[in-house]
């Protein structure tokens, strides 16, 4: 994992961009490689969260030019941020279940990684853009795991 200690904002907002095309491919193929085995509203949800995430992807972007040109200083994030996960990794041939249980963990990554970004900044606008982040990767995890708990119910005792 990279030593964020001495990062700068520029390289955390990256590391957000980077997130989030990684989510969108992961998305995508997800979509793809369960495509006639999964039920139709599973690759129909892995889908717009693809979609979602290359959102997220362009709110990042706009907002980091936005930053720059508005020459917001840059930022020493510190030993908190060592905390960020890495996501994990799915293989091309993985089960239903353990896709989803991955993307959760994915968003779940995500969020936190983005609530660090929160708490760097006394920006209002930077905050707000990662607030909004945060409740949208929040919101994913749960349709996820809301999707995997209806698929695969604890068993009764």
């Amino acid at each position: 994992m990279k030593d964020w200690t001495h990062a700068t904002l520029d390289d955390i907002i990256d590391f957000a961009i980077r997130i989030e095309e990684e989510s969108f491919a992961f998305y995508s193929e997800a979509a793809l490689a369960q495509q006639g085995k999964a039920l139709p509203e599973i690759v129909k949800l892995l889908k717009i969260l693809a979609l979602e995430e290359r959102n997220h992807k362009d709110i990042l972007l706009k907002k980091k030019e936005g930053w720059r040109l508005a020459d917001v200083p840059r930022a020493e994030v510190g030993a908190s941020v060592q905390r960020i996960v890495d996501l994990p990794v799915v293989h091309a041939d993985a089960e239903l279940g353990e896709v989803l249980l991955a993307a959760a963990a994915r968003e779940k990554g995500t969020a936190a990684l983005y609530r660090s970004l929160m708490a760097l900044s006394d920006f209002g606008d930077l905050q707000e853009v990662f607030v909004d982040l945060v409740a949208q990767e929040e919101g994913h995890e749960r349709r996820l795991m809301s999707f995997h708990k209806s698929l695969y119910p604890a068993p009764q005792e």
